[in-house]
């Protein structure tokens, strides 16, 4: 005789009941949950700490530039060979390629001309007895000149006040110089554009010569041309660079202007200043 199995109990109201009872152990479990907070604040506190390790190095790096031009104006005051007939010292190009060479080895891996530009005016008083630029030299290869005027300013005349901010003008003394130092540099945030923008740094110096000094005239000229540091170039040509890296560099970018490169992007260190040209190698650049 065949028996008709029983049908088999509901396994649903069990399952529901552990399912219950786990949901309410879980409500009450309070492990993890400080990881699980620390999780969703890590991102906050890591942008955080990135972006004041970016301000700090902007200060940073903007006291350095501050110390640098204080030190350039202060070593070129010094410079000059005295003049046993003059009984004054003379200064020569090479002893002003000199200053530049010392801000280089200062500056040290922030690359201050390939990044920026340095303008060393000498501010005395004219025959008329007002201020003006004697003379002026500079170096680096952005495209900034000086917010004073070039060389030759105040030549004739009492119109030039002298250099510094508006109120604070400096001027120079009858019988001296005042070595006047333009410092520019492109500061490059370390975290690329995620907090701040490339920063045109600004500093500027300014140092009474402290010999007697020959003044009124330019600086005596004793190195090439190529090494001479003049305002109407645009490099970073120190003492130690080679006479055939020169060479190479001017070559290259003569014949990138005679290209018609514009645009000269041939390094990447065109366009930083406040117009564009041909760039070779972080060494020489050609405005256009």
């Amino acid at each position: 005789m065949m028996t008709t199995p029983a049908p088999a109990a509901d396994a649903r109201p069990g399952f529901i009941a552990r399912t219950r009872t786990l949901a309410q152990r879980l409500k009450r479990d309070r492990s993890g949950l400080a990881l699980i907070e620390f999780a969703f604040s890590l991102p906050i506190f890591i942008g955080l700490g990135f972006y004041g390790v970016e301000v700090s190095n902007l200060a940073i790096t903007q006291m350095k530039m501050s110390q640098i031009a204080l030190n350039m104006a202060d070593n070129a005051s010094r410079i000059g060979t005295l003049n046993a007939t003059l009984g004054a010292k003379v200064i020569s190009e090479d002893q002003i390629n000199d200053v530049f060479q010392a801000a280089a080895i200062q500056a040290g891996a922030a690359g201050i001309y390939q990044d920026g530009r340095t303008v060393l005016s000498s501010l005395e008083v004219n025959a008329d007895g007002g201020q003006t630029i004697m003379w002026q030299r500079c170096k680096g290869i952005l495209f900034d000149d000086s917010d004073y005027g070039p060389e030759g300013t105040g030549k004739t005349g009492t119109s030039f006040p002298g250099m510094g901010p508006p109120g604070e003008k400096i001027a120079a003394s009858t019988g001296t110089a005042v070595m006047y130092v333009e410092l520019t540099y492109v500061y490059e945030p370390l975290f690329g554009n995620m907090f701040m923008e490339d920063k045109e740094l600004h500093q500027e110096a300014a140092y009474t010569v402290r010999d007697a000094r020959e003044i009124g005239k330019p600086p005596s000229n004793n190195v090439s041309a190529a090494r001479k540091s003049t305002c109407d170039k645009y490099d970073a040509v120190l003492p130690q660079t080679r006479d055939a890296e020169i060479a190479s560099a001017g070559a290259a970018a003569e014949a990138a202007r005679a290209n018609d490169m514009k645009d000269g992007v041939l390094d990447g260190n065109a366009g930083k200043g406040n117009n564009k040209g041909i760039c070779v190698a972080g060494l020489l650049c050609i405005r256009i």
